[in-house]
């Protein structure tokens, strides 16, 4: 869960680089983005503090200490954190038909669209001029691509790389904080897989 992996990023960039180096890196996420108005009202208490009478009220105790609950949040039998499943979290966008490349790779499952390229992302140092702008920009257009709901059998699961796939799915909405520690501006659920195939090992994949 995005919302998750940004927080918890947020607290230990703010460790290693400062406070404010950090909240520029990872800000608290746009209410908006959520389908649900108790989500909603979630995220804009997300940077205020949980005193005594707000135990059971939108904050927890964990650890001796109060913590805010998290956008899309809920504790299951056993007391543990799970997350609802993205289309339940965030406002999608109506399903439609995509064709562009999908990049499997290990922590890293990114879907370029038809048409565009790869983001650029930063190769200075984080404090140097122009970083954060890069990162930023390069982090909204990624999008991650969720094949969880399809089966794509035993030949696919065993190998990573590229691939050319056309397929029906849905977009979030707004942008956010999605796929491994939020590093995607947006996340796409794939859900029917209309053809799919290897990039050729040299030459233009497309």
């Amino acid at each position: 869960m995005g919302v998750f992996r940004s927080v918890f990023m947020l607290a230990v960039i703010s460790t290693a680089i400062g406070g404010s180096a950090a909240a520029q890196l990872f800000a608290l996420p746009n209410p908006e983005q959520f389908a649900l108005t108790e989500d909603q009202i979630r995220a804009r208490l997300l940077g205020t503090p949980c005193t005594e009478a707000d135990e059971g009220r939108g904050c927890f105790r964990y650890d001796g200490r109060l913590e805010r609950e998290l956008p899309c949040a809920f504790h299951n039998d056993d007391g543990e954190v799970e997350f609802l499943p993205t289309d339940q979290c965030y406002k999608m966008e109506p399903a439609q038909l995509y064709r562009g490349v999908w990049i499997d790779e290990f922590e890293d499952q990114q879907f370029v669209p038809e048409g565009t390229q790869t983001p650029e992302w930063p190769r200075t140092a984080v404090r140097s001029k122009g970083w954060r702008e890069q990162f930023e920009r390069a982090r909204l257009k990624s999008i991650w691509i969720n094949t969880s709901r399809v089966n794509f059998g035993a030949k696919w699961q065993r190998r990573r790389g590229r691939r050319i796939i056309e397929f029906v799915g849905r977009k979030t909405k707004f942008a956010g904080d999605h796929g491994h520690l939020g590093m995607s501006g947006h996340e796409i659920i794939v859900d029917r897989v209309i053809s799919l195939k290897e990039c050729p090992e040299t030459g233009v994949c497309a």
